[in-house]
């Protein structure tokens, strides 16, 4: 009986051995495997057959097992009496025999004389492991097959840790883009160098760069040029010296966007180790909104304090004003009293009336004078207040009115409101020394949360505005925060005492009130007071509505030249489901409509920008070199008032500063809805 070729036979023609040995082995006859010639060294034998941590067997040209070593028996469950002259197929999932991949692999290390395969297989008692193979190709000396050898690995416990880590470093991923973008603004790590290894979706709108623009690059591309050299010595300092400047120490820094603007941010650093070298953990919040929810509330509290100052101010200068004005009385009642001194004390009581107008102004901003609201159609103040002004404007001021018919009804004080409003035309006449156009409006309003948010002493819910709006000289922005002080005023010496304004503010917050100011620099301004609606008896302000929003997937171009509206606006749009780019004035936004593969869906962009691409002018652009796009303007006017400069066409969608979301939202879904 000729002997069976051994697993060692196999192992030393597939070339595990050096050729001059290999040379040695003689080739098969027709009938199987001939012994070789030159038995292998007993040791190498021995091992090859004993083995446990690798499965190595043989197989003929057709697959069938020739040989078998105690690593396959320990890996398979199967004894060789068992397998050999079986196909090696019974090692595989029956899906895999049907999907062919036993074959495949055959006739792959047959053709290039090596194959690698990685998959799951089956032991003799049904369960399933992990094995890597390795399948070489045997040949003689003339190139004809002999067989191929197989050597297989258990790989079942690595694959699973691999499975395992993949998946905690997908939820670790998970994480820090999806829970972390919801609680803070940013989280970035960095390596010992200062290069970011990792940087989340919050970072990429925080910072205005992409993922794969940042990740690789040193952290100082997020910070201001004149900040960067310090921070890689602090590093350098710290890793020498191990003194902590940063690290540990949460703190208010500045950081710097991609197109070079810089902003507030909380920054809180962490140390760990990773594979024996130190990585730092940065935590980022934007303070932006935080410092100027922070300015609105100490610019109210201001006023607050100053309401009380003045309040009590004028409590008391009645008192004096009551003993002046009796004893002019006395005088101007007797008789006997000379004609020039009558002459000198009706000049005190002219004084005095003036003094007393002041007080009740005083009495009014600090919201101590005594009203007597009562339901109101802000409609017939307006008819009343424009027949009070007509004849203190001049000719060349034009005054129109945009009246909602079906405006709600409010509750105020009728003679208080007017007041207000002769003030504010009267404020509106001066700033357009040169003509213009005065504009009131009314309509029904209704503030939502995201308003209140950025407007802490407006109240959710349905409002009726009255509007006040002017093309005159505008108020330049570091007036802006000033405005309602009282005695604060632009005005030569001689024309204003600086307690309008300061009177309307005090008069509309006793009144449950929000008065909101617009203003371009040269454009004009819009001044907006809002008052709760009553329905029913009066005594409850409706509640705001909560109707779904519309929203979509369209591609949208936001073109705003200030910051903290354009971050607003795109947050918006964001959640309503869009996709959002942003520019910061015309000529940014032309550039990003040229790099924009497709094109976008729909442009929302300011009216009134700086540079010499204005809001039209842009959107004559986009529109002559990209027809399909549609345009949404907004601005801090009325349709009417712009309509009356001849800013915007007939017809063109415009939304009034500030706007909700709810406005916004139908906006958008109704002008891209036009030409779905």
């Amino acid at each position: 009986m000729r002997k069976r070729r051994t697993t060692v036979d196999c192992v030393l023609a597939s070339g595990a051995i050096p050729a001059e040995r290999r040379e040695k082995c003689a080739p098969p006859t027709e009938a199987g495997f001939q012994k070789a010639p030159t038995e292998p060294p007993p040791i190498l034998q021995h091992f090859i057959t004993n083995v446990v941590e690798y499965a190595i067997f043989t197989l003929d040209p057709e697959g069938r097992v020739v040989d078998w070593n105690e690593g396959a028996r320990a890996m398979t469950g199967y004894e060789a009496s068992e397998v050999i002259g079986q196909s090696c197929s019974i090692f595989y999932r029956a899906e895999d025999v049907a999907a062919d991949i036993p074959a495949q692999g055959l006739r792959q290390a047959a053709t290039e004389g090596r194959h690698e395969i990685k998959g799951l297989r089956v032991r003799r008692d049904g369960s399933l492991f992990t094995a890597e193979t390795i399948l070489t190709a045997v040949r003689d000396s003339a190139q004809q097959l002999l067989g191929y050898g197989a050597i297989t690995r258990d790989v079942s416990e690595r694959t699973a840790l691999q499975e395992r880590l993949s998946a905690s470093e997908s939820r670790l991923r998970s994480v820090v883009d999806t829970v972390l973008d919801t609680l803070v603004d940013g989280l970035i790590i960095i390596d010992s160098k200062g290069i970011i290894q990792i940087y989340n979706h919050a970072c990429e709108r925080l910072f205005g760069y992409a993922a794969d623009e940042a990740i690789g690059k040193n952290i100082t591309i997020l910070m201001p040029p004149a900040m960067r050299t310090g921070h890689d010595n602090h590093l350098e300092s710290y890793l020498q010296t191990g003194i902590r400047k940063t690290i540990g120490q949460p703190r208010e820094v500045i950081g710097c966007r991609k197109d070079g603007s810089t902003f507030p941010m909380y920054l809180a650093v962490g140390e760990t180790m990773s594979g024996g070298e130190p990585i730092y953990v940065g935590v980022v919040h934007d303070l932006t909104e935080h410092h100027r929810t922070e300015g609105e509330l100490r610019q109210a509290q201001k006023m607050e304090a100053l309401g009380q100052l003045t309040g009590g101010i004028a409590h008391d200068f009645n008192n004096i004003l009551m003993v002046i004005l009796a004893n002019v009385d006395t005088i101007i009642e007797d008789e006997t009293a000379a004609s020039g001194v009558q002459d000198r004390v009706r000049q005190i009581d002219r004084a005095a009336h003036r003094a007393a107008e002041l007080t009740r102004q005083l009495l009014a901003f600090s919201r101590k004078q005594a009203l007597q609201p009562r339901p109101t159609n802000l409609n017939d103040i307006v008819t009343s207040t424009m027949r009070l002004i007509r004849r203190t404007l001049s000719e060349d001021i034009t005054i129109a009115t945009a009246l909602t018919s079906d405006l709600w009804t409010t509750s105020i004080d009728r003679t208080q409101l007017e007041s207000a409003l002769v003030n504010l035309c009267i404020n509106a006449r001066d700033a357009m020394p040169e003509g213009g156009k005065l504009l009131l409006e009314t309509g029904n309003i209704v503030l939502d949360d995201d308003y209140v948010a950025q407007n802490p002493d407006a109240t959710a819910g349905e409002q009726v505005m009255i509007a006040v709006t002017d093309t005159g000289a505008g108020i330049a922005p570091e007036n802006l925060g000033k405005i309602f002080e009282p005695f604060f005023t632009t005005k030569e010496v001689g024309r204003g005492t600086g307690l309008g304004l300061s009177m309307v503010y005090g008069f509309i917050k006793q009144s449950q009130g929000h008065i909101k100011v617009y203003s371009e620099a040269g454009c004009g301004t819009s001044i907006k007071l809002y008052l709760p609606r009553i329905v029913g008896d009066g005594n409850k302000p409706a509640p705001a509505s909560d109707l779904a929003l519309p929203g979509g997937k369209e591609r949208i171009l936001v073109v705003e030249d200030d910051p903290q509206v354009r971050t607003g606006v795109v947050r918006q749009l964001e959640s309503l489901g869009y996709a959002v780019d942003e520019a910061a004035d015309g000529a940014t936004g032309l550039a990003a409509f040229a790099a924009a593969k497709p094109a976008y869906d729909l442009m929302l962009t300011d009216v009134v920008m700086p540079g010499t691409i204005s809001g039209r002018s842009l959107a004559d652009e986009v529109g002559r070199r990209w027809p399909g796009t549609q345009v949404v303007f907004m601005s801090g006017y009325t349709e009417e008032a712009i309509a009356h400069q001849s800013r915007l066409d007939p017809g063109v969608a415009l939304l009034a500063k500030p706007f909700r979301k709810r406005d916004l939202a139908r906006m958008i879904r109704s002008t891209l809805d036009r030409v779905s």
